[in-house]
């Protein structure tokens, strides 16, 4: 950790490389933060850990964070985007949870009255009862994931692929940034996006797809048929 910062981001799990770390080692590594630090952990992506999710989250660690707070001004974030796991981007809804009470108390007061609106409020609380959803998507996602590593090692053996098993993206080096290029606008061309490594991360010759299911990821292999024939 660099001693001279004041702030530290953590993207718990890593978007878009795919790392993780799991509820012990993300505690240790916070506790090497100096003193007088705030340290943000956005675990958006948390809940495609399966449905044990929770009991590996900093957010249930309340009686952990409240002590580096008060010990050692050591102050924890957690922040949650809950459009990821919904699929409900355009809502925009979003969690933090603060260090100590007087930090909720002293952040809210800085919050906007409108920041969820009814609409997100009312699919939030519609939402969070849907098990079967979350069930669903613990079970296929990895099941997707699986198959695309498949066709992905099967028609670019060179390509290095990232991330968990259980994630609903994967990050992928095509080692040329050329190829990487043409595979971005192919996959736009034909319906099938995917993000190019340059643009915010400074990565050209990386992709990230997204999880779909066995159709979409024949239709992406046919987009890109000019590279793997090559």
């Amino acid at each position: 950790t660099d001693a001279s910062a004041k702030l530290t981001c953590l993207v718990n799990p890593n978007n878009p490389t795919g790392d993780y770390y799991s509820l012990a080692q993300i505690k240790a590594y916070i506790e090497t933060c100096p003193d007088n630090h705030t340290v943000i952990v956005d675990e958006s992506m948390q809940p495609w850990v399966g449905p044990h999710w929770r009991s590996d989250s900093l957010i249930q660690e309340r009686d952990w964070v409240r002590h580096l707070s008060e010990t050692r001004k050591l102050d924890v974030w957690i922040m949650t985007s809950w459009t990821k796991i919904w699929s409900c981007t355009g809502l925009r809804i979003g969690s933090v949870v603060a260090p100590t009470a007087q930090h909720a108390a002293n952040i809210k007061r800085k919050q906007v009255p409108w920041s969820l609106n009814s609409m997100a409020l009312v699919f939030l609380s519609a939402v969070v009862q849907d098990e079967a959803y979350l069930e669903e998507t613990w079970r296929v996602t990895p099941l997707w994931r699986a198959n695309l590593l498949t066709q992905l090692n099967r028609r670019f053996p060179s390509w290095e692929v990232h991330g968990q098993p259980y994630l609903s993206w994967v990050w992928v080096n095509t080692k040329n940034e050329a190829t990487a290029l043409q595979a971005t606008a192919l996959a736009k061309q034909h319906g099938v996006p995917i993000r190019h490594g340059e643009p915010g991360y400074k990565l050209p010759t990386f992709i990230r797809l997204a999880v779909r299911n066995p159709d979409q990821v024949a239709h992406l292999l046919d987009a890109w048929k000019s590279i793997w024939e090559q």
